[in-house]
């Protein structure tokens, strides 16, 4: 994320030659700039109002710069960019619609971005001035409709009809650049353009019968001999500015004791992991931190939590946890851990809107390094016996001490990591009977073996489901990159966004030479509510994803929360909603190999190669069909 931008490259796009609508114009020099600011790929969705961003990316100096890709549903299609930035937010992608209700179905988009800090830039195609608040076809107040939601939005106003003018194409292509540079900035997220087109909105329109400097007066236009540039003369670079990357923070000192634990939410990343190593801190790491593996990791910490913060006298309870990345799942966590009275909450985040759930957190810092007297001690006092005995008159002279008390601090911080040791040894032994006692279901099992399937060059998608919760319980160490929603915790999108996420991982310009494979693991109504995920059109790049739906015939996760005290009947209508679909014959409906297996054979199926959109629906043995492949 933290890239510098190249300040040799060039500072200036071509402008585009004249194509007969001021529309394609000014759409040729927005993709031009994007092209340059590092932007590789776009998602769009049919419709007549943005005609002119299609003709404008469909240039052929474009093609090889920027992917194209196309989906029906406009909620997909912003998924799908959502996945693609996901997995490289250094080259976030875009989104296009056209006006209208279009716009609305990117909502949930924005919103996850949002909420997730991933850059993505949403480009919504609208009227011209003169057709707003008239009553015109497919029109509405487009500008400002996210607008507590995104880093910068632009309402361009329309360019001149039929030939675009230089200030109408400079005024495009800064406001790209700003949006691109917001969207990456230090509080990265969605930005949003609303670009107002007029007719021609095609390509090499003959102009009108009609006289033609009075028409281009009528359209807003300067009369020919107002444009220096209508004869044909050849027009100026137009400047792109680019704006450096930001740098990451400065870490700030955070006190260290014994007791303290490091709590690892989604997106926290290597750095929860490195500072729990590095002073033996019990690691509590939800599946989507990006740090869950290492020898501080404590694997089925949220059932052992809930004990220890039930008993103020427990001998594990920690005085102190350093809070990294965005924790959501664990209610002992962000409810009993962050929200005791006598637990001092330490939040490292560089952006002001940090997570503080429990409004406990004492002090904030961008970054952080342990301040930690035992560790500090560790590596100055216990490098050789035989230096500090070199060292005693000396020692004893500037700083107060001889040589036998400096050895002493020595034998005591030694003494004090291993206390440490065994104290996170403490935490992973109980924390694995307790999880070795808990009942084991088959939907666990299937979450497992998907878990256990993914290696350091594959991507695990997780919807949110009982199923995350069910790995955050059960699962050990990965080296697989995990990914999951959990800005909002929504299952919107979810089969789109891991479509994304494996577009990005297949693009062979990132020059991979096992890009690994893409899975996401889902229950069966988040499938159900991102079956348009899976409409790929036949001239479309396909993803390379396994699509892993454990269907239990409802929504198990209200089963583990205060609902499942309602009566059964109004349980399982109102919270389970049972679905009654046959989601195999569903997904293969809609183009995707699909098949139905049971966890028994679910392993097996993972590990046999396979290109394209697979879809496993996982059942209960007894329930199983076992249909073959459709």
């Amino acid at each position: 994320m933290h890239e510098t931008a190249d300040i040799a490259a060039p500072s200036g796009i071509t402008p585009p030659t004249p194509t007969g609508s001021g529309a394609v114009d000014q759409a040729c020099a927005i993709w031009h700039a994007l092209a340059e600011l590092g932007v590789r790929d776009a998602v769009l969705a049919p419709g007549s109002r943005s005609a002119p961003l299609v003709y404008g990316l469909a240039r052929p100096e474009l093609e090889a710069r920027i992917r194209a890709h196309v989906r029906i549903d406009e909620r997909a299609a912003a998924f799908t960019a959502l996945g693609l930035s996901r997995h490289d937010p250094a080259h976030p992608a875009v989104v296009v619609t056209t006006s209208g209700t279009a716009t609305a179905h990117l909502h949930a988009a924005v919103m996850e971005a949002h909420h997730s800090r991933i850059p993505l830039l949403v480009v919504t195609a609208d009227r011209p001035a003169e057709l707003r608040e008239v009553g015109a076809n497919q029109t509405t107040r487009q500008a400002g409709m996210y607008r507590s939601l995104v880093r910068f939005e632009a309402d361009l106003p329309a360019p001149t009809a039929h030939r675009a003018t230089d200030v109408e194409l400079r005024t495009a292509v800064s406001t790209v650049a700003r949006a691109l540079a917001a969207a990456t900035s230090e509080h990265p997220g969605p930005v949003h353009l609303n670009l107002s087109f007029r007719d021609p909105l095609v390509p090499h329109v003959e102009p009108p019968a009609a006289d033609a400097a009075g028409a281009s007066a009528a359209a807003g236009a300067p009369a020919a001999d107002e444009d220096e540039h209508a004869t044909g003369e050849s027009r100026d670079a137009i400047v792109l500015t680019r704006r450096l990357r930001p740098v990451p923070p400065q870490p700030q000192p955070v006190p260290i004791s014994s007791r303290t634990v490091v709590v690892a939410g989604d997106g926290a990343g290597r750095a929860a992991r490195e500072l729990a190593e590095q002073h033996v801190l019990p690691l509590l790491a939800e599946p989507s931190s990006g740090a869950h593996a290492g020898t501080s990791l404590v694997p089925g910490y949220p059932a052992l939590l809930a004990q220890v913060m039930a008993d103020r006298g427990h001998p594990l309870r920690p005085d102190r946890a350093i809070v990294m990345g965005r924790p959501t799942l664990s209610r002992p966590v962000i409810g009993a851990l962050l929200g005791a009275d006598d637990v001092d909450v330490i939040v490292v985040d560089p952006h002001l809107d940090w997570t503080d759930a429990a409004r406990r957190a004492r002090l904030v810092v961008p970054a952080a390094i342990g301040e930690d007297p035992a560790l500090a001690a560790d590596a100055t006092d216990t490098t050789d016996a035989t230096d500090a005995t070199d060292a005693t008159d000396a020692a004893g002279a500037t700083d107060g001490t001889n040589a036998t008390e400096r050895d002493l601090t020595a034998v005591t911080d030694t003494a004090e990591l291993a206390a440490r040791r065994a104290h996170l040894a403490a935490w992973s032994r109980a924390a694995a009977q307790i999880s070795s006692g808990l009942p084991r279901s088959w939907q666990q099992t299937a979450a497992l073996a998907v878990w256990d399937a993914s290696g350091a060059q594959d991507t695990l998608v997780l919807g949110s489901s009982s199923l995350v919760r069910d790995l955050e319980q059960h699962a050990g160490p990965t080296s697989a990159r995990v990914i999951a929603n959990r800005g909002l915790a929504g299952i919107d999108g979810t089969t789109a966004l891991a479509g994304g996420i494996a577009l990005a991982q297949q693009d062979p310009r990132r020059g991979a030479a096992d890009p690994g494979r893409v899975r996401l693991l889902v229950g069966d109504l988040t499938a159900l509510h991102d079956l348009t995920g899976l409409i790929i059109g036949p001239e479309e790049t396909r993803p390379d994803l396994d699509v892993v739906i454990v269907d239990d015939g409802g929504g198990r996760i209200f089963s583990g929360l205060e609902h499942s005290a309602a009566p059964p009947e109004l349980l399982r209508r109102f919270f389970t909603t049972p679905h009654g679909t046959d989601l195999a014959a569903a997904a293969a409906a809609l183009g995707a190999e699909a098949r139905e297996l049971t966890t028994d054979s679910l392993g097996t199926a993972l590990s046999q190669p396979g290109p394209g959109l697979r879809v496993f629906v996982v059942v209960q043995e007894e329930h199983s069909t076992l249909s073959s492949t459709l």
